[in-house]
């Protein structure tokens, strides 16, 4: 619990949720368990083993995903897996800089210079844990930067970044504003933002700095950098996002890769790693661990964040799926994901769906169901291998589309939405 940012109220009222007086009701003595007889079934050879585990994997049903709000199917070469799982990267240590090898350093370097190629920044870090923590990484960091303790969020920003970014700020004593003023640390705008919209935000960035707050883009649809313009182009003065897109898989909530990248000013607040180019004495090219804003050998009091160390496999991931698509792969997945989702939305409105976005959109996009159809279109579609979007309230479905989504599949998600709309 040391290291939860909660008060003893918090606490309490967590343990009264679950049902228990005190940390230690938590705590279950297992050693009756052991007096007993386990029910084991008899043992089974290699070959009946793979049998029978064969047999269990073959009831998983492949689904076609419709669905994204911050987590997205995307194709995933397979030399991204076969490298990522050499036994020089996958380990369970943390290389620190005292025994981190060139190849590693090399890695982050890599990572760092593509989000700095995507987001139109100066400077990015190694990465961070996932996009939501990278968010209010980039809200303390502002706070540090400029002393103010307000935060004007824009409409649009994922529900559940909306929520750590809360916790957040109760821990460190900010708060949440509903306008931007002289006591603004920082203006946030997701971008595509959770509804799908896209729009030119350099208004909302001048009105950041006209009161010299700083202006967060928050990308948790990456592939978008390929096609939009980049957030440093529009007046960003830091970017975050979550970097799941780029060749890691939707695998149960995780692991997932939280980037961060800033303007020059700012280098010397950045949380996490930075990996640089270097020579040695003998003029041969090296990378080192150049900054660091909190380790174990850092003065606690001079660090500007809690966060220790980089994401550093799922980095690697992705820095090989950037360099295997390259600047004209990326783009082909961002076109295909953006021609495939506008296919499905205007077949929908075709079968009588009601188009809700008011802005143009990249990927993914909100409309209203036939009244009283939402459930049962869910329902039909999961029982044919889809699924379908997120209901969100009063038969709003937010959908999305990716490459994966094949022209027959549009057509398989229409067939079966058109049989179960409620006449």
């Amino acid at each position: 619990m040391n290291y939860i940012p909660t008060i003893k109220n918090d606490r309490e009222e967590m343990l009264k949720q679950i049902g228990v007086r005190s940390i230690n009701d938590l705590i279950v003595d297992f050693k009756p368990l052991f007096n007993e007889k386990l029910d084991l079934s008899k043992p089974m050879s290699e070959l009946e083993l793979v049998e029978h585990m064969t047999s269990l994997s073959q009831k998983n049903k492949i689904m076609k995903y419709f669905i994204g709000a911050g987590s997205y199917n995307h194709y995933i070469p397979s030399a991204v897996n076969h490298l990522l799982m050499r036994g020089e990267f996958l380990t369970g240590y943390t290389p620190y800089q005292a025994e981190m090898n060139q190849g590693t350093l090399h890695a982050m370097y890599e990572f760092q210079s593509f989000i700095c190629l995507l987001t139109g920044m100066d400077v990015a870090n190694a990465s961070m844990y996932e996009g939501s923590s990278a968010l209010a990484e980039a809200v303390l960091l502002s706070s540090s930067y400029n002393g103010r303790k307000c935060v004007f969020v824009k409409n649009g920003l994922n529900p559940q970044y909306l929520e750590v970014l809360k916790t957040y700020c109760e821990a460190a004593d900010l708060k949440l504003s509903n306008e931007i003023d002289e006591n603004t640390t920082c203006v946030i705008a997701q971008n595509p933002d959770f509804y799908g919209n896209v729009e030119n935000l350099k208004y909302i960035s001048e009105q950041a700095h006209r009161i010299n707050a700083l202006f967060i883009t928050c990308v948790v649809e990456p592939t978008s950098l390929a096609i939009l313009q980049p957030p440093g182009n529009y007046g960003a003065d830091i970017v975050v996002g979550e970097g799941q897109s780029f060749g890691i898989p939707v695998n149960f909530g995780g692991p997932y890769l939280g980037f961060m990248g800033v303007k020059d000013f700012l280098l010397k607040k950045i949380p996490g790693r930075i990996c640089g180019m270097t020579t040695d004495s003998k003029g041969n090219k090296g990378f080192v661990l150049t900054f660091q804003a909190r380790e174990q050998h850092i003065r606690r009091e001079r660090a500007t964040s809690n966060i220790t160390t980089n994401v550093a496999l799922m980095a690697l991931a992705s820095t090989i799926y950037l360099a295997l698509m390259g600047r004209h792969g990326l783009i082909n997945v961002a076109k295909l994901s953006y021609s495939r989702a506008h296919v499905l939305h205007n077949k929908l409105r075709g079968i009588g769906f009601k188009a809700l976005n008011k802005k143009p959109f990249y990927n993914e996009f909100i409309m209203k169901a036939p009244e009283g159809s939402s459930e049962n279109i869910s329902s039909n579609l999961l029982k044919n291998g889809i699924l379908g979007g997120l209901n969100l309230a009063e038969d709003e479905i937010l959908i999305c589309c990716t490459e994966m989504n094949t022209v027959q599949d549009i057509e398989s998600f229409i067939s079966v939405t058109k049989e179960a709309i409620i006449k």
